[in-house]
């Protein structure tokens, strides 16, 4: 992987045709287009390639993208960079990410001889002695990208928001948004299925008929167009 060090050229989506087939490259595909190149020291705390040669191929290329680009660092709820073994009922976990208010993490069996584990999320695993643990439906490459989109989309520059509305208002989005073929993100809480179209990703969040939908975009104009599906928007930047 060599990524460029001058400006950032358009997000495109082609990174989606390759969701199913190599996942760790749709990733750096994404990353790459949706976060510029940034001139920043590099990160005392980031993994060094003895570290990163213990960790499964797909966590390992993760940290190696962040030294390119340091705001997968500065997700609201990170991917730390230097994961650590926990002991629990269910057997011995390395917890690579963590919930920013500490009420749950994610972690893999470790140590660990599969070239894409699975993931394990963990509810209130700092208070709790016996904590509730759910295996995440995508193994860790696909797991990856799920949570970069969702903390993308959290922390755009720029952001449009609907209220809850029948789901049948979506339809029209179909016709320029370009499904990412993931499992529901929190199935037990948001169920969030992500989109994306050149320059702006989306995540919908639908039950019983109704939905609501954010958007998040680099650059403001990119959300312009959004204005003529006459959503209820909670939140519209421009």
């Amino acid at each position: 992987m060599t990524p460029e060090t001058g400006a950032r050229s358009p997000m495109s989506v082609d990174w989606i045709d390759l969701v199913n087939t190599d996942p760790d490259r749709a990733l750096e595909m994404l990353v790459l287009g949706w976060y510029g190149a940034e001139d920043a020291k590099a990160d005392p705390d980031a993994p060094t390639e003895d570290q990163l040669a213990d960790l499964p191929r797909s966590l390992a290329a993760f940290h190696r993208l962040a030294r390119h680009r340091p705001a997968l660092y500065r997700f609201s709820n990170p991917i730390v960079p230097r994961p650590w073994q926990v002991s629990r009922p269910h057997g011995e976990l390395l917890v690579f990410a963590v919930e920013n208010q500490h009420v749950r993490d994610w972690s893999i069996r470790w140590p660990s001889t599969d070239t894409d584990p699975r993931v394990w999320l963990t509810e209130d695993p700092w208070f709790d002695p016996n904590p509730e643990t759910i295996l995440e439906a995508e193994p860790l490459s696909r797991f990856l990208l799920q949570f970069t989109l969702h903390a993308a989309t959290g922390l755009a520059p720029f952001n449009a928001w609907s209220r809850v509305m029948p789901v049948e208002r979506l339809d029209p989005l179909r016709d320029f948004l370009r499904p990412v073929p993931l499992s529901p993100w929190l199935p037990t809480y948001t169920a969030d299925l992500f989109y994306a179209a050149p320059g702006l990703l989306a995540s919908v969040c639908a039950s019983e008929g109704e939905a609501m939908v954010a958007f998040a975009a680099r650059d403001r104009e990119t959300l312009a167009p959004l204005r003529k599906y006459d959503f209820p928007w909670t939140r519209f930047d421009e």
